[in-house]
């Protein structure tokens, strides 16, 4: 527990590091890849969903890769896939959180787009008053150049996540 806490502090200290552009709810995820810099991570708002705009609603056709979760104690749960390996290096990392008054659905979308990059990891760190929470791969992934994820909780009244990118 202590080593999560530890580790979850780091990774925020990191955040701090290495800023990111915050996309526009509203807006669509850019098409064209960007050079390799911390704009090359484009997310959405911690923003809460109804059935009718939640993202398996609008592309119903996107195949969703789950990635690997493991749950430690009081809501925090750690997403990953790809593994750390000689020679990568931290691409970038966001940090982002919110609370709401009541329970609340929520989704966030985000996208990494690397000029030349190969993706080696990417790990993310949840934390959440809710039991559980998801993560998933809505396009590109470990051993490409860009990866489009979904992270989705139901019932949250609080919401905090940090992801880092690794790769060469």
């Amino acid at each position: 527990m202590q080593r999560v806490i530890l580790s979850l502090l780091l990774l925020s200290a990191c955040a701090l590091a290495a800023p990111t552009q915050q996309q526009d709810s509203q807006s669509s995820l850019p098409s064209q890849p960007q050079s390799q810099r911390a704009t090359d991570l484009i997310y959405t708002p911690i923003k809460p969903v109804t059935d009718e705009d939640r993202f398996t609603t609008r592309k119903p056709d996107i195949k969703l890769t789950a990635l690997k979760k493991v749950k430690h104690a009081k809501g925090n749960i750690v997403f990953s896939s790809g593994e750390r390996i000689s020679g990568d290096k931290l691409l970038v990392n966001n940090y982002d959180d919110e609370s709401f008054t009541t329970a609340e659905d929520i989704e966030v979308e985000m996208t990494y787009k690397g000029n030349a990059i190969t993706l080696t990891s990417i790990e993310i760190y949840v934390d959440t008053t809710a039991d559980d929470a998801s993560a998933y791969f809505t396009a590109g992934g470990i051993g490409k150049s860009e990866a489009s994820i979904l992270l989705a909780c139901n019932q949250t009244r609080t919401f905090s996540y940090e992801v880092f990118f690794y790769g060469y």
